[in-house]
């Protein structure tokens, strides 16, 4: 896994994630297991009508975690899309049986006449290219996962400019679910990966910890009505009361929402969106590098910016400050 921010501005837009490559895999704790076992002698345990209560892969499947049992440092995810003012940025598996994603954009960018057509080609968009890019690399995945009860996740991030746009658009595509997702209208902020604690300063929380939130309001609206259906019974009202529906005391509902980050991201200058975009890839490698468990963000921050007029290029940030390649 990885983490990828990208920033849109009225005059560029700018591109970072991580480089660190983490080999993952599936993996089942043997304890988690064990209910299924007869302590005694080690069979499978049955219900009380003769079935075994293992009964298929399943369900080992869904004990299964994604843990990282290898790194590899300085990996690359940041790929330019020149000539087209538009870049890619990848999250998720390494590679597809003997490709790595590296290798199948680069493959992409030689084969697709649009992407290496220069400066002859016209009415190019992102959305056309991404959609181009998924059925691309979508064509392998397939092939390797197709019968994976549990596909892995595999994630690109694309933006940049449409050929009669001057406003950058920014598109999520998760290959393994074969969908490009949009992000914003016009300017703002878009992630991708692991993104945790970026959301929490962001948006002031996270995806998870809406989800723990509104289950919690769940249980205090059904102890609220416990409680008044126990007042009405010892005044002698015998009555039921149905649980609300939750969605209409939902926490997040009517637009409602913790306070988060405040930015007009449409009027950062260019050093201000390069200095954003570091700063939230650096949140998630700290986070991850005094964590309890083994990390998966980490090592150098790779930044690209795409402006309608220069295309992409790399971003240096060093002693001597903010460079252009």
């Amino acid at each position: 896994m990885t983490t990828l921010a990208a920033i849109a501005t009225k005059d560029a837009l700018v591109m970072g994630c991580d480089s660190l490559g983490s080999i993952t895999a599936y993996y089942v704790d043997p304890a988690r297991l064990m209910s299924f076992f007869d302590a005694e002698n080690g069979n499978l345990r049955l219900d009380e009508y003769g079935k075994p209560l293992l009964e298929n892969a399943s369900a080992v499947w869904g004990m299964a975690e994604i843990l990282p049992y290898n790194h590899m440092t300085h990996v690359d995810k940041l790929f330019s899309l020149k000539p087209l003012p538009m870049g890619v940025m990848v999250t998720g598996i390494a590679s597809i049986g003997d490709f790595t994603i590296k290798n199948l954009i680069n493959q992409f960018k030689g084969t697709d006449p649009v992407v290496g057509g220069g400066s002859g080609v016209h009415d190019y968009t992102v959305k056309g290219i991404a959609e181009k890019l998924l059925n691309f690399i979508y064509d392998h995945y397939d092939k390797i996962y197709r019968d994976w009860p549990n596909k892995p996740p595999l994630e690109l991030m694309i933006g940049g400019y449409d050929e009669q746009k001057h406003i950058p658009t920014i598109l999520r595509i998760h290959v393994h679910d074969n969908r490009i997702e949009a992000t914003f209208d016009d300017f703002g902020v878009s992630f991708g990966g692991q993104m945790t604690e970026i959301q929490r300063l962001v948006f002031g929380t996270d995806v998870m910890n809406r989800v723990l939130l509104s289950d919690r309001n769940r249980q205090i609206l059904e102890k609220y009505r416990d409680r008044v259906i126990d007042l009405l019974r010892e005044n002698g009202i015998g009555t039921d009361l149905a649980m609300p529906d939750v969605q209409d005391y939902n926490l997040f509902s009517d637009s409602w929402s913790l306070m988060g980050f405040d930015a007009n991201w449409g009027d950062f200058s260019e050093r201000n969106a390069i200095e954003c975009v570091k700063f939230f890839i650096d949140i998630m490698v700290k986070s991850q590098q005094f964590s309890n468990r083994l990390p998966t963000v980490g090592g150098d921050v790779h930044i690209g910016i795409i402006t309608k007029t220069d295309g992409f290029k790399r971003v240096l940030i060093d002693e001597m400050g903010v460079r252009y390649e």
